[in-house]
């Protein structure tokens, strides 16, 4: 029986070409140093999304297609019934993008997959409960793009990527230039999070973030809106320990208050979650753990 470096590997994606950087881009770099039989199959546009061809599948023996896209997408969808006629004997296995907020978008590739990868703990239950062979495969941060380079003066108090949600405005009210908001893209934000020392994240569909993974990869201390308990996001980072949750807006001004006036505090919150996600949840670990996913799949 062969293993899974034994086998060959083929990743679909969407990559525009001024990007220096994307995430299936860094995992499928993680895998090729892994030492992976991969060939890469980067798409422009999403309508050009599809699975490759007789000729390509035969001409390099691919036992097993990933493909990393979020959100809906019929060509792909109908690609992916079309391969699944033809080439019953290679692995498909989906990475389905930004769940629970594109959960709604992925039936087909979910059911169409020998093996699917959420990284929405409610959304694996809920494709598990609809009997696809999906697992939880949550957030992580790419070591090689997000790391800490600055362990000496960080010039932000409170920095944020995410744009014009939640709270944005009323704590750009209340700390001024203390308070950065700035969208940013790619190796863009190791740079950003390096000269922050206070991460502040809200998420809107009240799901784990990468951001959070990416943020404490450089050390910040991270602190975000609490989370159901079935999103498991406490299975990985404890309030206090590693993260800051806040309830309500008031509870968020007290606990930046906390951090700001407890240096401290802030300091063990941002090195332990460095060391967890750089122990636990980086493309390396990642790459790991789909290894041994498809060889528990491969021979049942």
């Amino acid at each position: 029986m062969k293993s899974a470096k034994e086998l060959n590997w083929c990743i679909l994606y969407k990559k525009d070409p001024k990007e220096k950087w994307n995430l299936p881009f860094g995992f499928a770099n993680e895998m090729e140093k892994q030492e992976l039989r991969l060939k890469r199959i980067e798409i422009k546009k999403s309508q050009d999304l599809k699975l490759p061809n007789k000729d390509f599948i035969i001409k390099n023996k691919i036992n097993i297609i990933l493909i990393f896209y979020s959100g809906f997408n019929i060509v792909l969808n109908e690609s992916l019934k079309k391969f699944k006629r033809e080439f019953p004997e290679v692995m498909i296995i989906n990475e389905l993008g930004d769940e629970p907020q594109t959960e709604k978008c992925n039936y087909v590739r979910a059911a169409l997959s020998d093996i699917s990868l959420t990284p929405d703990f409610e959304s694996y239950q809920y494709w598990k409960n609809k009997g696809f062979n999906c697992y939880w495969f949550t957030h992580w941060a790419d070591e090689s793009i997000f790391l800490n380079k600055n362990y000496s003066k960080r010039n932000i108090l409170i920095g944020s990527t995410m744009g014009l949600r939640k709270y944005a405005l009323m704590l750009k009210i209340l700390f001024l230039n203390n308070f950065k908001n700035q969208q940013k893209s790619g190796k863009e934000n190791t740079s950003f999070y390096n000269s922050t020392l206070i991460a502040f994240q809200y998420a809107r569909w009240g799901e784990i973030t990468r951001r959070i993974f990416e943020a404490s990869s450089c050390g910040c201390c991270v602190i975000t809106n609490k989370l159901e308990k079935s999103k498991n996001i406490e299975k990985i980072f404890k309030h206090n320990e590693s993260i800051i949750f806040y309830k309500n807006r008031f509870d968020l001004i007290l606990e930046i208050f906390k951090l700001i006036f407890n240096k401290n505090k802030r300091k063990r919150i941002a090195y332990n979650a460095e060391f967890i996600v750089r122990n636990f949840h980086t493309a390396k670990v990642r790459v790991q753990e789909l290894i041994k996913i498809v060889e528990d799949n491969l021979y049942v």
